[in-house]
């Protein structure tokens, strides 16, 4: 298990390609309708070409159904625009996700598994298979450091295998106050298998609220 999750998290280090830079700036709000179902709202901008370029801006609402303290669904839309050269793009977007938590004394461990569709009407629709494991250490009541590495797989692609995209994820996060909530992180973004393959790399500000 250690041997895994350690090549999981070096993957991203192999991967070499045209690097940018870019800032995401989010804001959600979260609404617990009972211990089993929850509701959560996120907005957030996105740049590229050195923060000088929106690339894009969305707006999600998902909902949450927990089964138990370790296994948890959610069902999300996004509708977002992105900034391309031919001018601006909306796109809709669905995804379903299976959570798994583990928790060893202040460590804990999540695996997603995220099936996602989306619907753009310049190109073909993309049906991706998103695997991702990440770490969670809680320093105490308000600070936490968490690390993660996903495997994005184009279920379209039929020569490359699948294996597009990789994102690999470090940061920290904040609590405020009961309700307020703030994170600050780094992402590095690969395309792996395309022609012209980009990095991206991010630096990320998140702020969440809890309704009740």
């Amino acid at each position: 298990m250690r041997k895994l999750i350690l090549i999981c998290f070096l993957v991203p280090l192999f991967f070499y390609s045209q690097e940018d830079f870019g800032t995401w700036t989010k804001i959600s709000f979260d609404y617990k309708l009972n211990k089993k179902v929850s509701f959560v709202s996120k907005t957030e901008l996105r740049t590229k070409d050195n923060s000088r370029t929106r690339n894009q801006f969305y707006t999600q609402l998902s909902a949450r159904y927990k089964f138990n303290k370790k296994l948890s669904i959610n069902l999300s839309y996004r509708l977002k625009t992105l900034k391309e050269n031919y001018g601006e793009e909306i796109q809709n977007r669905f995804h379903s996700d299976i959570n798994y938590r583990s928790k060893i004394e202040d460590l804990s461990i999540y695996f997603r598994l995220r099936t996602q569709y989306n619907i753009t009407y310049n190109s073909d629709n993309a049906l991706y298979e998103r695997t991702r494991l990440k770490l969670k250490y809680q320093f105490n009541k308000k600070l936490s450091f968490f690390m993660y590495n996903e495997f994005y797989f184009l279920v379209n692609d039929t020569e490359n295998n699948g294996f597009h995209k990789n994102r690999f994820g470090t940061g920290f996060e904040y609590k405020i106050s009961k309700s307020i909530s703030a994170g600050l992180k780094y992402l590095r973004i690969s395309d792996v298998n395309v022609e012209n393959p980009k990095t991206m790399n991010v630096i990320g500000l998140n702020f969440a609220h809890k309704l009740n």
